[in-house]
């Protein structure tokens, strides 16, 4: 049904104007039945517009001499969004449309009326009302689905901050991160979560596209990343577990570009994978630069992914600060359309000195010299120095542990060529142990020993390397790539773990064995370069005793916790 308002003074005309619409709507097939109201004046008009709601007005020859603009701008107004059309009847044409261009009305009828030109009219006027009401409840379901997107994106938006309380990000200092979305989810994440052991693993990633639909794959990666790291895994474990899952997730166009690096604050060792992502930066504290290009397939493209050989093993010098970003730093573009690039990164981390902020410097440059941004960016920096630092305040290693009741338990295991070769045997080793009773209360320490013993029993006494070739940064590097060449082709050979906890009342000694079929410790021995020779240093800040024999592959190490108990363990320091 349409509404149609008529503002005339004169009853006879109002009368007139009414009767010759009702006509026509009455013997038109193609008009809705008309409801028609009357006003004498436009301040009534006005008045009454709102209960009313007509679909059109029409304002008479007598009402249309007191008419100025500011009435019908009031009118449309009141109407909102929803077009009200208005005419000017009766009176000379050519006056009419003088009066109708001066006011902003919308159309003219003339007298003498020609009811096949009201008609004409009043179709035009009804589709034009029906088109209105059309586009004004296409807005109501897309404003109602507007508010349902967003509150849907918020309570992802929480879902994503619960995950992100793992995250060890917001709470170092020697973490700066800043994401921004291209959309209001964001398709690029960054996790950081501190291992047992002092290891530091940091991850940033880049999902295909932006949005709703690219954050959405951060949920299984972060889940499976915080679920890992505090088990100790090893990090092509963790890798090859992300690409298992995301493979088996994601859709077959979507894929994950990611950076993962462990830091072993201990040794000052840094690990890093590149899939995909923009090269890393390794900044020196001399002001040399590495970058670290990708060498690997991104996440999720293979069902599997030989990952150990793109692992870049790197020594940790003092100074060193490292930065990640993903593409959509690089891919900013200025009003001209020329991309920021790679090299002008680069070159902003070379060019500012250390304690000049770098990281700030860095996103200043880049949002000065860009006009827009087409894509999710991240940038991270890592300060090296401060992260060995705050491990060592966080955990420290301390060579007495506290007084707890841990009782009397042994464990022993042996690990054959097959489980030395495929398998990352510490995590579940660990696990296991953890199940003793009090042993949580010395996992960390554990972690550190039984880590440290079996690393050497697999490098040195199985496998066979010599130390002496990490001599330089470049055998440092040769050295990981010897021992993944060798690890794959294993084929013989053992490690045997024992591990007995002697204790009484509040005090005790937990020991550990490490033997394996290697042919024992060398007698020439000697630490060589400064990247060799970390591991013993370390045991023995953790260890009341450390033990081990020239020739022989054994190594026993004695921790101390609470009160010291004298059970009958002997513990001779080596000389070496």
């Amino acid at each position: 049904m349409l509404s149609l308002m008529v503002v005339e003074p004169a009853e006879s005309e109002a009368d007139l104007l009414a009767s010759m619409l009702r006509t026509v709507s009455e013997d038109s097939p193609h008009l809705p039945t008309m409801a028609i109201v009357s006003e004498r004046s436009m301040s009534a008009a006005l008045t009454t517009f709102a209960t009313s709601k007509p679909n059109l007005v029409l304002i008479g020859p007598g009402a249309a001499a007191d008419v100025v603009p500011s009435d019908l701008d009031r009118l449309r107004a009141l109407a909102g969004m929803e077009p009200i059309p208005t005419i000017l009847a009766g009176g000379d044409r050519d006056e009419l449309l003088d009066r109708a261009l001066a006011l902003g009305a919308d159309e003219t009828l003339a007298a003498p009326y020609d009811l096949r030109e009201v008609h004409l009219k009043l179709c035009a006027l009804a589709r034009l009302a029906r088109f209105g009401a059309s586009l004004l409840g296409q807005r109501d379901r897309i404003r109602q689905s507007h508010d349902g997107l967003l509150g849907e994106q918020a309570s992802v938006r929480r879902m994503f901050g619960n995950l992100s309380r793992e995250s060890c990000l917001n709470e170092s200092s020697a973490i700066r991160h800043h994401l921004s979305p291209q959309a209001l989810l964001n398709g690029d994440v960054a996790a950081a979560a501190w291992g047992p052991g002092g290891k530091l693993i940091m991850l940033l990633g880049d999902f295909t596209g932006h949005g709703l639909a690219a954050a959405v794959g951060t949920v299984p990666l972060t889940a499976a990343f915080y679920s890992m790291v505090p088990k100790g895994f090893a990090l092509p474990r963790i890798l090859q577990e992300l690409n298992s899952k995301l493979h088996r997730l994601l859709p077959a166009n979507m894929f994950c570009c990611v950076l993962l690096l462990e830091l072993d604050t201990h040794k000052r060792r840094l690990r890093i994978f590149n899939g995909g992502m923009p090269g890393a930066c390794l900044r020196r504290a001399s002001g040399r630069v590495r970058q670290f290009e990708s060498r690997q397939l991104p996440l999720g493209v293979l069902a599997e992914l030989d990952v150990a050989p793109a692992i870049v093993h790197v020594p940790v010098e003092k100074g060193d600060a490292l930065y990640l970003w993903s593409d959509g730093l690089a891919e900013l573009y200025s009003s001209g359309g020329e991309p920021f690039g790679q090299r002008r990164i680069v070159e902003v981390i070379t060019r500012i000195k250390e304690g000049q902020g770098r990281f700030d410097g860095v996103l200043d440059e880049a949002f000065r010299f860009a006009a827009c941004q087409a894509d999710d960016l991240s940038l991270v920096e890592l300060d090296l120095d401060r992260a060995v630092a705050e491990a060592t305040s966080r955990a420290p290693v301390r060579t007495r542990l506290p007084d707890y009741r841990v009782g009397e338990w042994s464990a022993r295991f042996t690990l054959g060529p097959g489980e030395l070769r495929d398998a990352d045997p510490l995590p579940p080793l660990l696990d296991v142990l953890a199940q003793a009773p009090g042993a949580a209360w010395f996992r960390d320490t554990l972690t550190i020993v039984l880590g440290e013993l079996f690393r050497n029993a697999l490098e040195h006494g199985v496998i066979g390397l010599d130390s002496s070739i990490k001599s330089s940064e470049q055998g440092f590097a040769e050295y990981y790539h010897e021992l993944h060449r060798r690890r794959r082709a294993l084929r013989e050979g053992w490690i045997q773990v024992a591990v007995k906890c002697h204790g009484r009342g509040s005090g005790g000694v937990l020991e550990v064995v490490v033997d394996d079929s290697g042919p024992g410790f060398p007698a020439s021995w000697s630490r060589s370069g400064s990247y060799a020779g970390r591991g013993l240093p370390l045991l023995r800040s953790v260890c009341r005793t450390l033990e081990l024999q020239y020739g022989s592959s054994r190594v026993r190490a004695l921790i101390d916790w609470g009160r010291p108990v004298d059970r009958g363990i002997q513990a001779a320091e080596n000389p070496a």
